[in-house]
């Protein structure tokens, strides 16, 4: 019974890979586990809102099995034979599950699993490619980067060789350029100089060019779809085409025999376009130990430029930072000090406190929250606020649960919340003008419409000159102060002129890279 579970589980995941399933149970010749495969290929290739709601196959096969109970008990159902259910058959005996009726209601079983679990048959290129993504430990590969113009002519831009294994990764430019991060240390190898640079192993945000996580993150994130198959660098891909809302469609390649992205294309903005693709590579194989190794070239000077030294405890970390930190109950895997800064390093997320210097001032475009009696910036992947006389910023995927240890009031800004509803003069939008905003931003034009504030003083300023403005705007941005942003809504208080609170709202996009614009005013 066991092992016939196991193959018709197995047999469903062969489908959900769209791969083929090879023979019927692994080359068991069972007729009964044909008729299940049948029913569960049927079931694969309904389409999503041709299923019923999910309550209906699981009341089907339980009312299905009681009326075969009540058959063999009153002896009317016949098995594959002819023989009448509860009559004795000499010398044969078979388990319960392999009767024909009972296989039927197993099926319908396999059916209801499959309708109330709809990632069970989810055959989505980019969700295969998140998964592909979440299992890679190590890979190497040849990145190159090539341009075209309108015209349509290209140019190789550079070559990049990537090892990456865990949290190390070494990186060698066309130039002969190499950077390195064993995770212990951090540098970079300079020939033209004849030099090496040690750089701050944390916090260490980017990697070079393509990051294959990134990609899959972004693929999910935004509408996309499957537009063709294509060969890149010698492998079979599935063309995805993706579209972020308010701004062009990009292109990104995906390999239908690992389900990892191999090539990326730009859309063309300002005449050009940028392909990104790994003409080589190799997933999930050993990695030479020497790539992460601290080895200077002979000759070679050190360039030094504080750092940092990685300690053993928090201690030894005062010592050298000059102040105490603020820590989460779970202690840091390690402690990377500086002369005025400690960096806690969590894995995949880092804890970087400073000594607090000024005022505090969030970012223009972050969203805002609360920590410690006073603001919380949170902007993309991390959370800023300051506390007991230090800045503390924390980023990664554990920042909140991290930053609440060290900040119990931790308050992130309620995306939902309603702000222009309570506008009392609402301001009618254009939508045709916000996208064509949207991608005048993307191209890399007028990132002021990403700073609500700027955008909220020229709206106010146009008020006071329609005919446009010339030279210092008559109400300055000290006038402007930012009351709240949820990340998808913000308002913003005016000290002097017409106007005393401006309403904007993110109309395409509700992240970091979105335009803002305003959707209402109180006048006053």
């Amino acid at each position: 019974m066991e092992r016939k579970e196991s193959i018709v589980s197995e047999y469903i995941d062969a489908l959900n890979k769209e791969a083929a399933p090879g023979k019927t149970g692994n080359g068991v010749n069972d007729q009964e586990l044909e008729q299940i495969f049948s029913a569960v290929r049927a079931v694969k290739s309904l389409k999503e809102p041709a299923l019923p709601d999910s309550g209906f196959a699981q009341g089907l096969a339980e009312k299905l099995t009681t009326r075969i109970q009540e058959r063999e008990r009153s002896g009317t159902v016949r098995n594959a034979s002819g023989v009448l259910a509860g009559q004795s058959r000499p010398k044969l005996s078979r388990p319960k599950w392999m009767i024909p009726a009972a296989a039927l209601a197993a099926c319908l079983l396999i059916l209801a699993v499959m309708v109330s679990s709809p990632n069970m048959f989810r055959n989505d290129v980019a969700y295969a490619m998140q998964q592909a993504v979440s299992n890679l430990s190590s890979y190497h590969g040849v990145l190159e980067m090539r341009s075209n113009n309108q015209a349509g002519e290209e140019w190789l831009v550079r070559r990049a060789e990537l090892w990456s294994v865990g949290d190390r990764y070494a990186v060698r430019q066309d130039d002969g350029t190499v950077t390195v991060n064993n995770g212990d240390k951090k540098w970079q190898v300079r020939p033209q100089e004849k030099a090496v640079a040690i750089l701050p192993v944390l916090p260490d945000p980017t990697r070079q060019g393509f990051d294959l996580r990134d990609e899959a993150q972004r693929a999910l994130q935004y509408p996309h779809e499957v537009v063709g198959s294509e060969v890149i660098a010698g492998r079979d891909t599935s063309k995805l085409e993706i579209r972020p809302p308010g701004g062009l469609a990009y292109h990104l390649w995906v390999d239908k025999q690992t389900d990892l992205p191999i090539q990326i294309r730009t859309p063309m903005q300002n005449s050009l376009q940028t392909t990104y693709t790994f003409i080589s590579l190799e997933v999930n194989s050993p990695v030479e130990d020497h790539l992460f190794a601290y080895q200077p070239p002979q000759g070679y000077k050190i360039v030094q430029d504080d750092p940092g030294q990685l300690v053993a405890t928090v201690e030894e970390a005062v010592l050298i930072s000059g102040f105490a930190p603020l820590l989460p109950d779970a202690a840091p895997k390690r402690v990377l000090a500086f002369q005025d800064r400690m960096v806690l390093d969590y894995g995949d997320t880092t804890i970087t406190e400073v000594s607090a210097q000024g005022s505090f001032a969030p970012a223009p475009n972050s969203a805002l929250g609360q920590a410690a009696g006073g603001p919380l910036e949170v902007w993309w992947e991390g959370l800023r606020w300051r506390q007991n006389g230090l800045e503390i910023k924390v980023t990664g995927p554990q920042r909140v649960a991290l930053a609440a240890e060290i900040a119990p009031d931790l308050t992130l800004p309620q995306v939902s919340h309603d702000l222009v509803s309570q506008a009392q003069v609402k301001v009618s939008v254009d939508m045709d003008i916000v996208r064509a905003n949207q991608m005048q931003v993307d191209r890399g034009s007028s990132p002021w419409q990403l700073d609500p504030l700027h955008v909220a003083m020229t709206f106010v300023n146009l008020k006071v000159s329609p005919q446009g403005i010339i030279g210092e705007p008559e109400i300055g941005s000290a006038s402007f102060k930012l009351e709240l942003n949820t990340g998808a809504q913000a308002a913003i208080t005016v000290s002097e002129g017409p106007v005393k609170k401006v309403y904007l709202q993110r109309l395409l996009r509700q992240d970091e890279t979105g335009i803002w614009s305003v959707v209402g005013y109180d006048p006053r």
